[in-house]
């Protein structure tokens, strides 16, 4: 019998179990949890029937039934444990494994930006920030965004010189302003049009404030040839397609033939190349200056150095890594190669992974055992999910989660690190390269702390190419993500001002996306669900520690108990006199479940007195040199503020900030091009608080603090690369999500995927453990 313990039911998240509708405009919350036993016991009988591995087809009419049908009941087992907890270190802290990330001894210097005089700037390291005039931030719809890229293409071509690029541009601009005459300013752009624009003018922004920065130039191959494109911009919206053809013709007398010739120009990697030279030419014309257009500020490297931390040395509690092989379809033909590339270079480069033991389970599988009807989601518009379609998607997820359940006990039990290989026929240095539904699936795996680990075509033919010494550096990395949660990771350092002996326990929050509001209604802020992930670093002297400790997820106010088990948890660490603790949202303290969670009990005074209440958000780099990818430097608080001047950026944010740029992946074969250039660069990592740390003596902003030290520890922890240590913080920030559709009773429901997602893993966690595998029959 199921049972449920909850403090009391949110009413928005009973409006679908007890099918009540308000609006079409309406976004529920809900679908997998509402407090109510009655209504979670089919779903807990479905899981159930997928941990034993009953076939999915079977139970796809039952889920459907569960869905539409109020008082539908499934007869079965319906397993529950409402006293477990959901605790996902579990593992006895022996250290089988050993392995230093680069070398014995190595350390890394961090050292500072400072905004500088941009009339010299050829030769020095740094970051270029680009704010565009003339457009507010805040949310980057599909409108700004056009307006916003046609402002850089007529820019950038009123400065070039190289004819060639000019003429391109010129084209460009011709092209924008067709649809801009067939869309006058308030008449809403069709979505297959600005997918055309964004084709040839393939520049993004983000917000930062009241600001619209440039983020990225994405000025390489399109996974999407210009035939296909334009097939697909015909069949999206064949109306619009025909306008703006006739407009093309007649107004600018370029015709149907000319512009297919000029889209294929980006399939010329020579034409791109040239194209992203002369992008460079571009940024240091803008930063030299003054513009009417935009704002510009170089951040420089400087020379001072801040402190050393050593590359580090991994830990983990087993020392023997079992690897289970999926792969897609059109791959097939190339998995035996692919292992046998694998074990060469494995055995190759066996010096650097310790005492490490890799094992390939006996057989391989077609990634349709793995995600359920796995071809038929790759063809799915996520964009425009039925209800029939909801209910594939829902069903394929909850069986992905299920088998990731399994996975993780039959590791447990035998002492193993069960890893997942999964081998795809995709490309990411393409537009639109990957699979538009997979971040829901890694989402997944990334909670359970399973290694999951995706292989795109290129590296699989790397791997299969068996060059061990060129091979170095993607399996380092490749083997280090193996390890997952499971690993712990010590540290030195040296130039910090920091206690010789401290515990912190820095808690990241994760929020979902919002859900019981109206869209349109910009008073609601609805509600969220959160995670928590609860890392330790523990401060020895000139050593630290770190490692993952707990994974929590707290659903929205008053549906579970989770919240009084964490204040719990928090009350008795509190105790400790060595004890800090530091707690990053990425989105607002007034939103945060800890808040509450924190008020709520008695000692929340003594536990404020030990905390840094610390936001996360990005700001966006337009560029990074080439000489600053490697580099890791931190920005001050009055460095920071200067940058935001001269950008002239209003924001709300907490006065003491540090800003971090984390080292670009140069080291990370899929991220580089044909010529070895990087085309992914991060944004500007920027951490706030209220005030200055935890001790009062400490100034924040010029001295090396805690709360630096904290950041940098994480970030070094969350890296899957051996040669660049420090990434970028695995934090939600505004997050996109796609929509389910789904039906009950007579009205039609509308979910967001990523807020589901919670509630299905919070419910899939609190299913018992089984002990066996799943096989190739699953």
């Amino acid at each position: 019998m199921v049972e449920i313990r909850s403090e009391g039911i949110v009413e928005c998240m009973t409006y679908f179990s007890e099918a009540k509708e308000l609006s079409k405009d309406f976004i529920y919350g809900g679908l997998f949890w509402t407090g109510s036993e009655e209504y979670i016991k089919n779903f807990s009988i479905i899981l159930h029937k997928l941990i034993n591995r009953e076939k999915q087809e079977n139970l796809k009419k039952e889920l459907d039934n569960v869905l539409r049908y109020p008082d539908y009941r499934l007869k079965g087992r319906a397993l529950y444990d409402k006293d477990k907890v959901i605790w996902k270190k579990s593992w006895d802290r022996e250290n089988k494994l050993r392995f230093y990330r680069f070398r014995k001894n190595e350390k890394i210097n961090l050292v500072s930006g400072r905004v500088v005089d941009t009339s010299k700037i050829d030769n020095r390291a740094g970051l270029v920030f680009l704010k565009l005039l003339g457009v507010e931030g805040g949310t980057v719809d599909r409108e700004k965004l056009f307006y916003a890229r046609k402002e850089v293409v007529r820019v950038w071509e009123s400065l070039t010189k190289d004819q060639r690029v000019k003429e391109y541009l010129a084209r460009v601009r011709r092209v924008g302003k067709v649809i801009s005459e067939l869309y006058p300013e308030g008449t809403a752009i069709p979505p297959s049009i600005l997918k055309l624009f964004g084709y040839i003018a393939s520049f993004d922004f983000k917000s930062f404030g009241d600001s619209l920065l440039l983020s990225r130039a994405r000025l390489f191959q399109k996974k999407k040839k210009a035939e296909e494109l334009l097939q697909e911009v015909e069949t999206l919206d064949k109306n619009a397609w025909e306008d703006f053809i006739y407009y093309l013709e007649n107004k600018e007398g370029i015709s149907k033939e000319e512009f297919l010739k000029f889209l294929k120009r980006l399939e010329d990697e020579n034409f791109l190349f040239e194209l992203r030279k002369d992008w460079k030419e571009f940024l240091k014309d803008v930063l030299k200056k003054e513009s009417k257009d935009f704002f510009s500020v170089f951040v420089a490297k400087s020379n001072s150095e801040e402190g050393k931390i050593s590359y580090g040395e991994f830990h983990s509690p087993c020392d023997t890594i079992k690897l289970f092989v999926f792969y897609e379809d059109t791959l097939k033909d190339k998995v035996k190669d692919f292992m046998k590339g694998f074990e060469k270079v494995a055995n190759a480069l066996e010096k650097y992974i310790g005492n490490a033991k890799i094992i390939f389970a006996e057989k391989v599988y077609p990634i349709e055992r793995l995600i359920y009807k796995f071809n038929e989601l790759k063809n799915k518009d996520m964009e425009k999910l039925r209800h029939e379609d909801s209910v594939e998607l829902l069903l394929s997820l909850m069986d992905f989660a299920c088998k990731l359940k399994l996975w993780e006990a039959y590791g447990k039990k035998n002492k193993e690190i069960v890893s997942i290989l999964i081998l795809l026929d995709t490309d990411v240095r393409q537009e639109n390269g990957g699979y538009s539904f997979w971040d829901y699936f890694s989402f997944i795996y990334d909670f359970f702390g399973l290694p999951v680990q995706t292989l795109n075509r290129p590296t699989i033919e790397e791997i299969i190419s068996a060059n061990s010494k060129q091979l170095t550096g993607l399996f380092k990395n490749l083997f280090i993500s193996l390890l997952k949660d499971y690993k712990s990771l010590n540290l030195e350092f040296e130039g910090f001002n920091l206690p010789s002996k401290l515990n912190i326990y820095a808690i990241l929050e994760k929020p979902s996306v919002s859900f019981c509001y109206k869209r349109g209604d910009k008073e609601s802020r609805g509600s969220r669900h959160f995670l928590y992930e609860v890392y330790l670093i523990d401060i020895n002297e000139n050593n630290a520690k770190v490692e993952l400790l707990d994974k929590r997820i707290l659903l929205t106010s008053g549906v579970d108990a989770e919240k009084q088990r964490f204040r719990k948890w928090l009350e008795e660490k509190v105790k400790d006199q060595q004890t800090k603790f530091c707690f990053i949202t990425a989105g607002s303290w007034e939103e945060s479940y800890l808040e509450e969670v924190i008020n709520l009990s008695e000692q929340s005074q003594s536990i404020r007195s030990k905390s840094l209440f610390v936001e996360y958000a990005e700001f966006p780099t337009a560029y990074v040199s080439d000489k600053a990818q490697k580099d890791c430097f931190v920005i001050y608080t009055s460095e920071f503020e200067k940058l935001k001047e001269k950008l002239k950026i209003r924001d709300d944010r907490y006065s003491a900030a540090l800003a971090l740029k984390p080292a670009e992946p140069g080291a990370i074969e899929r991220f580089k091009l044909a010529n070895n250039e990087l085309y992914f660069h991060s944004a500007l990592q920027v951490f706030s608080t209220k005030g200055p740390g935890w001790e009062k003596e400490e100034v924040y902003a010029e001295e090396k603090s805690l709360f630096l030290f904290t950041v940098l520890a994480l970030s070094f922890y969350q890296s899957e690369a051996f040669q660049t240590p420090y990434s970028k913080l695995d934090l939600w920030q505004r997050k996109k999500t796609h929509y389910l559709k789904i039906k009950r009773n007579y009205h039609e429901y509308t979910f967001p995927l990523n807020a589901v997602l919670y509630e299905l893993i919070y419910l899939v966690s609190k299913i018992p453990e089984e002990e066996s595998v799943p096989g190739s029959e699953s």
